[in-house]
């Protein structure tokens, strides 16, 4: 296996799954888990053992053990919200951290090398703090993440290298728990990301809950069930939805009090029931066309991404609205994991991506607090921005603002995000006072410049006009998310909790089938099994991942062999 001195990774951490890639031969691919899927789910849980137990497994167990199983935490990433899990407590960010930690661990055995980078995806309309989140997670799993990229400008990047034509399309990524909209135009090897709106809070969860909703209002008698039934009862309503993509009619049935209770879905009724989520699809879409300055006609094609966009009343909507079929041809919940790959290959400076540059945006508006006068008085409480959102990263800008009062000697100056004409409607970042000397008011102005990175990282440099004296402030602890201390804390906390190579699920399997070959086998083929589960018992012990996956390597082929019947 080729050797390279970065193993960065790209991760597609999801709402409802999570893939991992590498890029390797001047092409993504996908890393498969332990059990051979491309996909982990995104739930965390405890065995009956009180381990954690991530993806498969962990999934297995949400219908049976809802109080010990986790799902769909992503949507409060940046938030103060605790999950309980038995008896532990987390945020948003440690079960990510755990999640991504499993990913590393698949990606390390399959490099059979360490991995420590990462490109992590986001959606697009994650705001600053999530994306903070999202970097701190990253930190608590034990990796450097290089870069956040949006999962709409990952998916075009999969489409792109595909298809190298001048094109403009739409990427419309539905996923677990959030709807992105993304318009890309690509011409002479440039991929722009022209514009970008979305819904953070709009996903195939959310169409699941509608069929539930409506599976408890035609059963009343289930509103009081335990939590087990209730957790079936979820789980029946996904099943419902996923069959309606391949079927016209769905049906189920649950156990109840000695009876049996059933529900029969068909298409129009599941799309009457989802009205409301399929209106909501729209705004984004007028949004991001508006602002990109595009029309419907102008755009080649319209790419589905994220399993929800399996949905026919999905499809429906974008059909009509465009006038024409959606285009899938790429995995939709593959797609952005390979495009994480391909940005994998951009920071390597692969020969085999010198033709093509990417250019991305800021989904969000960025400015600060303002007075406004109206007469003889001024009302504060507005936001004036900065940098407008959809403006092309990287990017610096400045603004001039005048003193309000007279000798005034500091300017209070708060640092926002979002959209709305208020400051109490937008999201404050951060904030910081700048001393100005004692004048008339209006006689005393401040350059305001503000510069976002590709990383998104933002800068805000305060400077007196007429001064050489410089005020900044480096937005990276924002409220919702984890300072440093914060973060060495939760690892000190999550180190408890870290699987020893020994309780990793890959190498618990190995051991239990070398365990049962041992007990059914004699003499010589014993004596073997017996040499290399000790050299394998040596290197978990030693926690060196080479080691490890070396001897797992010869274990399996020993077992492969006598499994065949070879010698």
């Amino acid at each position: 296996m080729e050797r390279i001195q970065r193993n960065i990774i790209g991760i597609d951490l999801g709402t409802s799954n999570c893939a991992v890639s590498v890029w390797r031969n001047g092409q993504p691919i996908l890393v498969p888990a332990a059990d051979g899927n491309n996909l982990t789910p995104s739930v965390v849980g405890l065995d009956d053992d009180g381990h954690i137990i991530i993806g498969h497994r962990a999934k297995s167990r949400l219908t049976s053990h809802p109080h010990l199983t986790i799902a769909s935490f992503k949507r409060y990433m940046g938030t103060e919200h605790l999950f309980t899990l038995g008896p532990h407590h987390f945020r948003a960010e440690e079960l990510s951290a755990l999640v991504l930690g499993k990913l590393k661990t698949d990606a390390e055995v399959f490099l059979a090398q360490e991995v420590t980078e990462a490109i992590i995806t986001v959606p697009a309309y994650f705001n600053d703090i999530q994306r903070k989140a999202v970097k701190a997670a990253g930190k608590l799993a034990g990796l450097k993440v290089e870069r956040l990229l949006n999962e709409p400008t990952a998916a075009s990047l999969a489409y792109g290298l595909a298809n190298h034509s001048e094109q403009k399309f739409l990427v419309f990524d539905l996923g677990g728990g959030t709807f992105d909209v993304s318009i890309i135009d690509m011409f002479e090897g440039v991929l722009e990301v022209r514009a970008s709106s979305g819904d953070i809070w709009l996903g195939g969860d959310d169409f699941t809950e509608k069929v539930r909703q409506w599976m408890l209002s035609c059963k009343p008698q289930l509103s009081d069930a335990p939590s087990e039934t209730l957790a079936e009862l979820a789980r029946l309503a996904e099943e419902m939805k996923c069959r309606l993509t391949q079927h016209p009619l769905a049906s189920c049935s649950l156990g109840w009090q000695g009876g049996t209770l059933e529900w029969e879905l068909d298409t129009p009724t599941f799309a009457q029931l989802c009205e409301e989520l399929l209106t909501r699809l729209k705004a984004p879409i007028i949004q991001a066309l508006h602002d990109a300055q595009f029309s419907l006609a102008s755009l080649d094609h319209v790419v589905l991404v994220g399993g929800a966009t399996r949905m026919p009343v999905v499809r429906q909507v974008v059909a009509r609205m465009f006038g024409r079929f959606p285009r899938s041809e790429l995995h939709p919940d593959e797609v952005v994991a390979l495009g994480a790959g391909i940005q994998v290959g951009f920071m390597l400076e692969d020969k085999a991506l010198d033709d093509i540059v990417l250019t991305d945006v800021m989904p969000y508006s960025l400015g600060v607090n303002v007075a406004r006068q109206y007469g003889s008085r001024y009302e504060e409480g507005f936001f004036l921005p900065v940098i407008e959102r959809n403006a092309f990263v990287p990017i610096s800008v400045m603004k001039s603002l005048s003193t309000l009062h007279d000798n005034q000697q500091q300017m209070d100056i708060g640092i926002y995000q979002g959209e709305a004409r208020r400051i109490k409607d937008n999201i404050l970042l951060g904030s910081m006072s700048v001393p100005v000397p004692p004048r008339p008011a209006g006689e005393v102005s401040v350059d305001i410049r503000f510069t976002y990175t590709l990383d998104g990282i933002l800068e805000v440099e305060c400077r007196v006009a007429g001064e050489d004296t410089m005020s900044s402030l480096i937005i990276e602890k924002v409220p919702g998310v984890l300072s440093e201390e914060e973060i060495h804390q939760r690892l000190a906390q999550l180190a408890a909790l870290k699987l020893h190579p020994r309780d990793a699920s890959v190498n618990r399997q190995l051991l239990a089938r070398a365990s049962r070959r041992y007990e059914q086998f004699l003499g010589e083929r014993r004596q073997i099994i017996d040499h290399f589960v000790t050299d394998f018992e040596v290197a978990l012990d030693s926690q060196d991942v080479r080691a490890i996956a070396v001897a797992r390597q010869q274990l399996e082929q020993v077992l492969s062999r006598f499994d065949d019947g070879l010698e």
